[in-house]
């Protein structure tokens, strides 16, 4: 652990060059969440140098696990696997030539035989190392890569000055509907920031009562008050990195948002609002006064996940293209599991092109958001006072 802790550090040590950083791969988060996996896991971290100077980095964990293959909504279990986890974030290289070192050092890694797959999860395809996986690590459409958006803002310029993402027209729209919330609550409306461990119990127990009348809740998202987001988010605040959020409006707390601010990069990981005051905007006000708040402490960037939400394509300005892919050894197991992958996968995107031709995706989204709202509507309306 101490060794990966100093690889980590002497990494997170280089000038990236103003380029958003990884809140899963951060040093001062990774090796303290790895506990929190299910499993034994051990961290494998590898860096990189060139010219006596950190060029590239592998953040992840080696373990055991049993995969499924999800055919729609059902699973099936593949054999047991000796895998390498690399995390989101966690594949970096600085040039091509470091990018080429690690793409031959995970080559190694499958023809070793001690590992039956490599799991690569989100990388990005513009960087160096997501160029090579794009192109196949050892032959074209190799890891059955799945494609999904990441959204960004830049909040600041290089010298720390405020970005304005949006035209005048938008942002008279912004206004407006500001002013809309505003009158709703005779603008008794405040936007409370937490920080501290000793406030940490209060606001998961308040976001996740207003999760719960959301339909966040039918999905399984967002803060929810139980010992893994306690351990989570407690481990943000020890390190001085969470940033939780309270839109109070009228004495009522509507919605939250959370995330943590690390090295210039402000990653958001949960939001939701009461759905009854859905007219007036709740969670988009208060993402515009956190951005402000952002700027104003001259974060950098504000990174809100992967998928491409309407929210996300309004208020971000750099949209990045990432895949997650599952590279597979030499052994039975590893080639019987590469087959039911690919298989899986195959049968997956063809629904996936059949229901959208029809305009049946767009409509099962919305029955299913229906249903969790309402399922989620049986909960309080009010949220308990703190």
């Amino acid at each position: 652990m101490s060794g990966a802790q100093a690889l980590l550090d002497a990494w997170e040590q280089v000038d990236h060059d103003g380029a958003p950083r990884s809140a899963a791969a951060a040093a001062n988060f990774y090796l303290d969440f790895l506990p929190e996996i299910p499993g034994d896991n051990t961290p494998h971290i590898a860096l990189w140098e060139r010219d006596g100077t950190p060029d590239g980095i592998l953040v992840g964990r080696l373990g055991v696990r049993r995969p499924v293959v999800r055919i729609g909504k059902w699973q099936f279990p593949m054999p047991r696997l000796r895998t390498l986890n690399i995390t989101e974030g966690g594949l970096e290289a600085r040039t091509t030539a470091t990018a080429q070192r690690q793409a031959e050092y995970l080559r190694q890694l499958l023809e070793g035989g001690t590992i039956d797959c490599i799991s690569v999860f989100r990388v990005p395809l513009d960087s160096e190392p997501g160029r090579i996986l794009a192109q196949g690590l050892r032959k074209a459409g190799d890891g059955n890569p799945e494609l999904i958006g990441h959204w960004y803002t830049e909040l600041t310029d290089r010298q720390g000055c405020p970005v304005q993402p949006n035209s005048a027209k938008t942002r008279s729209a912004f206004r407006r509907k500001d002013r809309k919330l505003l009158q709703t609550f005779n603008g008794r409306v405040e936007v409370r920031e937490l920080r501290s461990r000793d406030q940490l119990a209060d606001f998961i127990r308040i976001s996740a009562r207003i999760g719960e009348a959301s339909y966040q809740q039918g999905i399984g998202v967002g803060v929810q008050d139980n010992a893994w987001w306690a351990r989570i988010l407690g481990i943000h605040a020890d390190n001085g990195s969470l940033r939780g959020y309270l839109l109070e409006a009228d004495g009522e707390n509507i919605a939250y948002l959370v995330g943590t601010l690390i090295s210039g990069t402000f990653t958001l990981i949960a939001t939701s609002f009461l759905p009854q005051y859905r007219a007036v905007g709740p969670g988009a006000f208060m993402l515009r006064r956190v951005i402000e708040r952002l700027q104003q402490d001259g974060v950098r960037w504000l990174d809100y996940g992967v998928g491409d939400y309407s929210y996300k394509e309004l208020h971000g300005t750099w949209r990045r293209e990432n895949a997650t892919l599952n590279l597979y050894g030499t052994s039975p197991a590893a080639r019987l599991a590469s087959i039911l992958d690919t298989t899986g996968k195959k049968i997956n995107r063809a629904l996936y092109r059949v229901l959208k031709a029809g305009g049946m995706l767009e409509r099962l989204k919305r029955l299913r958001r229906h249903l969790a709202e309402r399922s989620g509507s049986s909960q309080p309306d009010q949220p308990p006072q703190q």
